[in-house]
């Protein structure tokens, strides 16, 4: 490779490796799925960017980190979410941008990304059904339980974050990805894999962080807001969930914990603040699944399952109309807290 001039050597290399990482990502995507996607996005002046109600960092990451690239070649995004932007995602560029109510309902083009069916973008789906049922709609996912809601849709089970499926397909059709766009899609791929732990990750996921690093995004900034960095006020929630509901079945296999709406109001907390709690109790040793529950109100429960190998936590989640990943999966179920807790612990043990 010719070093251009004022270019030490070593930058020369570093530049080198970027370029033959970049190579090896574009081509780990179907060229014809990413050109049917890039028609789409082409064809399309206003944009409409969904992330799916109580959004992840991949679900927002993605969305904002599209936008970023997508804004700079003359399109006009919004970025949407059912469900406020939690106050500890400030290491994604661009979040006070997003919005939970339409401007207006006039897009060319909608993206839907990270969950493949309308109804997981919450209240924004409901209050403007009859939009979505006409609109073009682009769908990137990457959960293995997702059925698809585009006209064009990709759902890569073997990308471990949909912000790593944008990744190749952003390198595939040679579109830059900017410093803001790195941030996200890294924080995409960080915390759907939790830091590169979950056994999603392949070396073509660690392949696709280095890409975005060396694009310029610090791992760090986003590692310690999100994992290590947390209010007064989750704490205390956390605190009242172990002292007063903290259970366990199956000689210590399977562990659970109740997140009450008294319990959140008592602690000051919101109800986003039982984040990461699960995958807390999963790392107790000898647990081989955890279970938070989520009270929404009196006949509504949230469930959110983690796992260890070898066991599937989709797979559960989907016997009550949910999904997700083999380790981290959730569900919404139609009963009070205490039904719930009934029915999800006793369909865990009899997997057992």
């Amino acid at each position: 490779m010719r070093r251009e001039e004022g270019t030490s050597e070593s930058e020369a290399d570093e530049r080198e490796q970027h370029t033959a990482i970049a190579a090896i990502l574009a081509a780990a995507i179907d060229s014809e799925q990413a050109r049917d996607v890039w028609r789409l996005i082409d064809q399309a002046k206003s944009i409409l960017l969904l992330a799916h109600e109580r959004p992840d960092p991949d679900a927002l990451g993605s969305a904002l980190g599209l936008a970023h690239v997508l804004s700079p070649l003359g399109k006009e995004c919004v970025v949407a979410c059912a469900d406020p932007v939690p106050a500890n995602y400030a290491f994604l560029p661009g979040h006070e941008s997003v919005v939970s109510r339409l401007p207006h309902q006039h897009f060319d083009l909608v993206i839907a990304l990270d969950a493949g069916e309308l109804g997981r973008y919450g209240a924004l789906y409901t209050r403007y059904q009859s939009f979505f049922d006409t609109a073009t709609i682009l769908n990137l996912d990457h959960h293995v339980t997702s059925s698809g809601c585009g006209q064009v849709t990709i759902i890569d089970p073997a990308s471990a974050a949909t912000a790593e499926l944008l990744t190749l397909l952003l390198l595939n059709r040679e579109i830059a990805i900017n410093l803001d766009a790195a941030k996200c899609l890294l924080a995409g791929i960080i915390t759907d894999t939790r830091s590169f732990e979950y056994d999603a990750t392949t070396e073509r996921t660690l392949l696709a962080g280095s890409y975005l690093v060396g694009c310029g995004a610090i791992p760090e900034e986003i590692i310690k807001p999100y994992y290590r960095v947390k209010a007064l006020a989750k704490a205390r929630l956390w605190g009242i969930v172990l002292d007063r509901s903290l259970q366990s079945a199956a000689g210590g296999s399977i562990v659970w914990a109740c997140v009450r709406r008294d319990y959140v109001r008592e602690a000051g907390a919101t109800a986003d603040m039982d984040d990461g709690l699960a995958s807390y109790l999963v790392d107790i040793d000898g647990v081989a699944f955890s279970v938070i529950f989520e009270e929404q109100d009196a006949t509504t429960t949230k469930i959110s399952i983690r796992t260890s190998a070898p066991h599937d936590a989709a797979a559960i989640a989907a016997a009550f109309g949910g999904g997700g990943h083999l380790r981290a999966a959730g569900a919404v179920l139609p009963m009070d807290i205490e039904a719930a807790v009934d029915r999800v612990i006793a369909r865990i043990e009899a997997s057992l």
